[in-house]
């Protein structure tokens, strides 16, 4: 038996021949001695068995105060709360319990449970501890048991703050969700420029996720053009739009990813005298036709047979219906060189900034389309999957696939054409 150590293995011997309130006085003085010599372990363990419970957890309130580590002193502090028989006692440990539970979640940032926030913030109020548990229910986004809390702890100021914070919020979030509500109703419309514009001007304002959502979900369906492809009465196409289509390697209306061709190698444009005209856009590597190279612009006639840089076939012709077919390595286009006209609609290319549209326009006088169930404004921008009817419930007159079928990307002819060279 090692010297100075109490051991109520002994004093169980002597239990048999000393008197109880001897081996009480005993085990209490002993233990005070041990709490003066810092061996506070062994003290809890004689206040205990001295069946003085509220000095045990005295102590052990001391422990926790010398005690670095949060989760030793979190433990701690939950055993003197349940050894106290003091309702005091036990409420103090309890608080300071989850004063100590409540730093360390502030101290991990953003990494915790909502869960693990309002069970210490329930902890503190029940403790007594108004404010942090006030501080708790805020971090953990209760509003009511943050009022609550302060509403009890008599911090007016703090409470009127927090009540005129939480009209605002209340008001920022009531806008937030009309904002919501336009964005989706412009998108169930087909007005998604205006769908983008409100939504960048509140994110302008508030960096919310939900707005930002919604702006990435129109941004990943809008149909991007000059090149789409579209259904008009079942039958799907590539369109080249606008008033002019190019053909090279980059920067042009159709790209090819041929060596041969230049960044801008040809263009296809209607000539107001000479009529449908295609033209080499002096080139390095030139244009042929039937093995000679041309010079500026040429009629299209009844039809052309090109080759760009000597390597990639391009075949243009008239369509009855006055568009014109444009083939480039295998790929048919049409390309309406203007307006593509349906049904008295006309479908454009548009590009506004950073943002690139297929608008679907009525003339004035001409019936405006519909979308599902709604009439659509005269200037509209497609997205994929949208089904356009002249009227509600009537036949699809225009389809924007929501993926290629049966033709290639532009990325594919890229590949297509290269393999080819």
């Amino acid at each position: 038996m090692s010297e100075g150590r109490y051991h109520p293995r002994v004093v169980g011997f002597f239990d048999r021949f000393v008197p109880r309130s001897q081996r009480t006085s005993r085990q209490v003085k002993a233990a005070r001695a041990k709490e003066m010599s810092g061996e506070l372990a062994d003290a809890v363990d004689l206040y205990q068995e001295a069946g003085l419970p509220d000095e045990a957890a005295r102590v052990l309130l001391m422990r926790a105060d010398g005690e670095r580590s949060a989760e030793k002193r979190i433990a701690l502090l939950a055993l003197a709360a349940y050894t106290a028989q003091s309702e005091d006692i036990k409420k103090k440990a309890a608080g300071r319990k989850a004063q100590v539970s409540f730093d360390v979640l502030r101290g991990r940032g953003g990494s915790f449970l909502k869960s693990e926030v309002l069970a210490v913030a329930r902890e503190l109020e029940e403790a007594g501890e108004l404010e942090p548990a006030a501080d708790a229910y805020a971090l953990a986004g209760d509003a009511d048991g943050e009022i609550r809390a302060l509403t009890s702890a008599g911090a007016i100021d703090r409470l009127e703050e927090r009540l005129r914070e939480t009209e605002a919020a209340t008001r920022d979030e009531r806008d937030l969700e009309l904002t919501l509500r336009k964005i989706a109703d412009l998108d169930r419309t087909a007005e998604r420029r205006a769908a983008l514009e409100l939504a960048l001007a509140m994110l302008a304002k508030r960096d919310d996720e939900r707005i930002a959502d919604a702006a990435r979900t129109i941004r990943a369906h809008l149909t991007r053009g000059p090149v789409v492809d579209l259904e008009i009465d079942g039958e799907p196409r590539r369109y080249a739009l606008g008033a002019e289509v190019t053909v090279g390697r980059g920067d042009a209306t159709i790209v090819v990813a041929s060596r041969a061709a230049s960044r801008k190698h040809l263009r296809v444009r209607r000539d107001p005298i000479e009529g449908l005209v295609a033209e080499d856009l002096d080139t390095r590597n030139g244009t042929l036709l039937a093995g000679a190279r041309i010079s500026g612009a040429i009629a299209v006639g009844d039809g052309l047979r090109l080759e760009l840089g000597g390597e990639v076939l391009c075949v243009i012709t008239p369509r009855p219906d006055g568009n014109v077919d444009v083939e480039v390595a295998g790929v048919a286009y049409v390309a309406p060189l203007g307006e593509l006209m349906i049904d008295g609609w006309a479908v454009e290319h548009e590009a506004v900034r950073d943002e690139s549209f297929v608008v679907l326009r009525s003339p004035a006088g001409a019936a405006r389309p519909y979308l599902g169930d709604f009439q659509l404004a005269a200037r509209v921008e497609l997205c994929a999957g949208d089904e356009i009817r002249s009227s509600r419930g009537g036949p699809v007159r225009l389809r924007v696939p929501t993926a290629h079928a049966g033709t290639r990307s532009q990325e594919e002819t890229m590949i297509y054409t290269r393999d080819r060279t």
